[in-house]
């Protein structure tokens, strides 16, 4: 069970369309995947997508040296020794994200049970999923895809749809209203501005969306704005989500002291793995507020959260089925193309793999057309 490699995959990953939210446009996909692997073979997956150069380059000076040659099983020890080497702010905290996951992955396979058992053990065998899209296109109307794209997810077998606004409230409430009647009065509607608001701004586009009856409204202004989450909880009925971008546990604090976030997203690909997302949850917990993790990247991060989900309690969502769900991203996907995904049940779930580890075992083979840079450090 002693480790003796990691292997980094720097990928890129071009569109065949441009595709956006409220602040900003991308052309492609781009993550580094995470390959650790111990002295029998055996190999775990993890994964970080924000900085990928800059995390490759502190697993391999800061955080190698201290992961080779341990023990794959002792993953909260090296937790803790990663955060010390590094800090808790941005790449370092990625780096370790991408590590944590991977060895999480690795211990789940070394035992032979599903990750979701490493984690405490799956709850439920389905979580619900929600279709992550439409998003903006560039040119004319940005929204002008919203309603082909959103009846397509409903073919999918999709029952909730996260619509990204944010360009303007009055265009923001009219495609709400157009999806809502597409979707009938059954279905789930979230709204994700993506931080493009200022809090007053988020407060007209979310009251003129009222009749639509978003579930809730994400990211509403900028992440760090608290006295800006403070004044929409006041005056809004939807629940407030965010913290996708936070890089530990305690930026959730305030937020929760303050009533102001109802439903937590942090990233495992950013905050800290599943460890450290894992501290989100025990948090969230004395709050009674679940946890939702925001999900971008790959399929790795995919199949991460949707472990974590299934080992999360049942937390009531309104309307909606109880919480958790899983962040399903549905705009073109390359990455996804090349490691695979979880299919969609006729009810909107995704069914919990009892494979080992993950579920998915990426193949380098099958994305080696997206690699931008690839290295392999090994123990002496």
């Amino acid at each position: 069970m002693t480790i003796k490699a990691i292997r980094l995959y720097h990928l890129v990953a071009p569109l065949p369309e441009t595709i956006g939210n409220a602040l900003v446009f991308f052309q492609s996909r781009e993550t580094l995947l995470v390959e650790v692997v111990d002295r029998s073979g055996v190999a775990g997956w993890g994964e970080t997508w924000a900085l990928p150069g800059a995390a490759a380059a502190i697993i391999e000076s800061r955080l190698a040296p201290l992961v080779l040659g341990q023990d794959a099983m002792k993953v909260g020890r090296l937790w803790h020794e990663m955060c010390a080497a590094t800090g808790s702010e941005g790449a370092s905290r990625m780096a370790v994200a991408a590590l944590d996951m991977a060895l999480h992955d690795l211990a789940a396979r070394l035992r032979e049970v599903p990750l979701s058992t490493v984690l405490g053990g799956a709850l439920r065998e389905r979580v619900p999923a929600y279709a992550s899209g439409p998003f903006f296109k560039p040119g004319g109307n940005p929204y002008r895809e919203f309603e082909r794209e959103a009846a397509f997810y409903l073919e999918a077998g999709f029952k909730a749809i996260k619509l990204r606004s944010g360009f303007h409230p009055k265009e923001d409430a009219a495609i709400a209203a157009r999806i809502r009647r597409l979707m009938g009065d059954d279905a789930t509607l979230m709204v994700d501005f993506n931080q493009a608001y200022s809090p007053r701004a988020a407060l007209d586009a979310s009251e003129r969306m009222a009749e639509s009856r978003p579930l809730w409204i994400e990211e509403p202004t900028t992440p760090g704005d608290l006295e800006g989450y403070r004044l929409l909880a006041g005056r809004l009925e939807p629940a407030l989500a965010g913290g996708e971008t936070y890089s530990d546990a305690r930026a959730f604090q305030p937020f929760l002291a303050s009533g102001s976030m109802d439903v937590l997203q942090p990233d495992i690909a950013i905050c800290g793995g599943l460890t450290g997302v894992g501290r989100v949850a025990a948090l969230a917990e004395l709050y009674d507020r679940p946890v939702v993790p925001h999900v971008w990247g790959s399929s790795v991060n995919l199949y991460a959260a949707m472990h974590f989900a299934a080992a999360q309690p049942e937390l009531p969502a309104g309307a909606a089925p109880p919480m958790p769900y899983l962040e399903y991203d549905m705009g073109p996907h390359p990455l996804f193309d090349a490691l695979g995904r979880p299919p969609i049940n006729p009810d909107g779930t995704v069914s919990i793999t009892d494979e080992p580890g993950l579920g998915i075992a990426p193949r380098p083979t099958a994305f080696a057309a997206l690699v931008r840079t690839s290295r392999e450090i090994s123990a002496a």
